[in-house]
């Protein structure tokens, strides 16, 4: 299995998402801007080869709210 190096702002976005929250929610969450938010999720889908968010929360092994 491939290892994935995440930073761990990538990674918490990455867990925030897997738990329905919106970019604006993490934003405010973490105190970042949205545009912080979008580069942490934009880098963590290429780090991650991933195509889309669903993808990248599957390679992360986070899963999406039921």
């Amino acid at each position: 299995m491939k290892e994935w190096i995440l930073s761990p702002l990538e990674k918490t976005c990455l867990r925030w998402i897997s738990r329905g929250r919106t970019i604006a929610e993490i934003a405010s969450l973490e105190g970042k801007s949205v545009a912080d938010i979008e580069g942490y999720l934009q880098r963590a889908l290429a780090a991650l080869e991933a195509r889309s968010t669903e993808e990248a929360l599957a390679k992360a092994n986070l899963s999406e709210p039921e």
